[in-house]
């Protein structure tokens, strides 16, 4: 009964989705399932092993698609691996739920719609030779292309199962209209947290805290010991070298001895220092994958240790801006809360806008014939929160709402519904997005149900 159903735009829609739909999504939700080290493919769902070709063919896609918008993939390719994993596992976890609904594509099926893809057609008839060319270009045989196939066709009749019933109701439009269209008059309070200063205590505490923050100039710490020739003779002073260097690269202490000593340890945050110019050119190449070097002059060996990056700290005063600031954005979070539960128990008592306005000494802003955009620009309310704007009754108090700035409390006079004319070309404009979007977040919840319901074991090796 689904043959046809793969020849329809609208199911090429849901083959483009399961596809990618999910790609660039943060790979937050793996953080729940387990890892296993020893596993030969990309990832178990439910004990069966999903094959690592299905991983790689994902990563292709991904590639591909990002190379075609322009994008360098090549620092990306954690982000790309990450991406491929959960959409291997959300395709399996899919196919799995199609398995159980007893709607699994044939393999005669997948033959039929091999047959009917035009890219494999040559003067109307299927093409072996532009299909295996085909298979060729991306590397993969045909059992494994019809097996991905088959699972994709698998996806297709179960999301197409979870649209039969599936609509946008007139509330959930004229909602979505209303909240952009309509017009409203009315006055509005908003109250504004306490201006904080902190003290200079306060932000030296922090400078204190936070060094790390405030890294400046960048150095090396080092550590130099000489082997005197003159006192140990070539000889000895050669074998005593190959000692202290083992010493070194093992982390072991060097005890200073005759003809041994240490005669730098310090930080080398550039040349300007008295070492010998041979020594302070191969400080330079150490590194913590190169931590160790010998330097053979003519009467002493030096062993350079490289210890660890250092960074020298900013000045407090250099950086005491950027300290007030960040400490301002932290206070204001607990102070912005303060205030809204104290604005929210206020509302149930006082109901006169101007008194409230009073007793924060803040000023009355009126809107008259506005949309809720213009309120949610002037006061930087959340875009949820412009729905309830548009909702609430004339003459009754709404709010309080949080903003980027304060708490805004506010007494709606008038509310004028969308024009009709505007209101229609918004809905035909509108009405395709929002199913779509409505119909994306049910593949999604239903995803997210399978994971809960499933057994998920991911090939570490892949995530390092």
């Amino acid at each position: 009964m689904f043959i046809n159903i793969g020849k329809s735009k609208w199911m090429k829609l849901i083959l483009f989705i399961t596809t990618f739909a999910f790609v660039g999504t943060a790979f937050v939700a793996l953080i729940i399932y387990k890892f296993a080290g020893n596993m030969q493919g990309v990832a178990q769902v439910n004990g069966k092993e999903i094959p690592m070709a299905e991983f790689y063919y994902q990563v292709t896609l991904i590639t591909r698609q990002m190379e075609n918008q322009g994008i360098d993939t090549a620092p990306l390719k954690k982000q790309i691996y990450a991406d491929a994993i959960r959409n291997v596992i959300d395709q399996e976890l899919l196919f799995q739920e199609a398995q159980r609904e007893g709607i699994e594509a044939t393999k005669e099926e997948v033959k039929r719609y091999i047959l009917d893809i035009e890219a494999f057609k040559e003067d109307g008839k299927f093409s072996k030779d532009r299909y295996l060319a085909f298979l060729s270009q991306v590397n993969i045989t045909p059992s494994f292309f019809e097996e991905i196939l088959r699972k994709e066709l698998s996806i297709r009749h179960l999301l197409t199962l979870q649209r039969v019933g599936f609509y946008l109701t007139e509330d959930e439009l004229n909602t979505y209209i209303n909240k952009q269209l309509s017009r409203i008059s009315g006055e509005f309070v908003l109250i504004k947290p306490p201006e904080y200063r902190p003290t200079d205590k306060e932000i030296k505490e922090y400078y204190e805290k936070n060094l790390k923050k405030f890294a400046g100039k960048k150095g090396k710490l080092i550590a130099v010991y000489q082997i005197s020739i003159k006192e140990l003779g070539s000889e000895n002073a050669q074998k005593k070298a190959q000692q202290i260097y083992k010493k070194l690269k093992n982390n072991e202490k060097v005890a200073p001895e005759k003809g041994v000593k240490k005669i730098f340890e310090d930080v080398v945050y550039d040349n300007n220092n008295k070492l010998p110019e041979k020594i302070k050119e191969e400080i330079k190449n150490l590194s913590k994958d190169k931590n160790i070097s010998l330097v053979s002059e003519e009467d002493s060996y030096y062993l350079i240790k490289y210890i660890k990056d250092v960074s020298k700290p900013q000045p407090l005063e250099k950086v005491k801006e950027q300290i007030i600031s960040q400490l301002k954005k932290e206070r204001s979070k607990d102070s912005l809360k303060k205030l809204y539960d104290e604005v929210k128990e206020i509302i149930k008592m006082e109901k006169n806008l101007k008194n409230i306005a009073v007793n924060y000494r803040a000023k009355i802003k009126k809107i008259k014939g506005e949309t809720v955009q213009t309120v949610e620009a002037e006061f930087g309310v959340l875009p949820e929160d412009l729905g309830k704007i548009v909702r609430s009754k004339e003459g009754q108090i709404v709010g309080p709402f949080k903003t980027s700035s304060g708490v805004l409390i506010g007494k709606i006079s008038r509310i004028e519904p969308p024009e009709k004319e505007r209101k229609e070309e918004m809905e035909g404009l509108l009405k395709p997005i929002l199913l779509e979007s409505k119909y994306r977040t049910l593949v999604q919840m239903l995803i997210d149900k399978l994971k809960e319901d499933s057994e998920i074991i991911i090939n570490r090796r892949l995530l390092q």
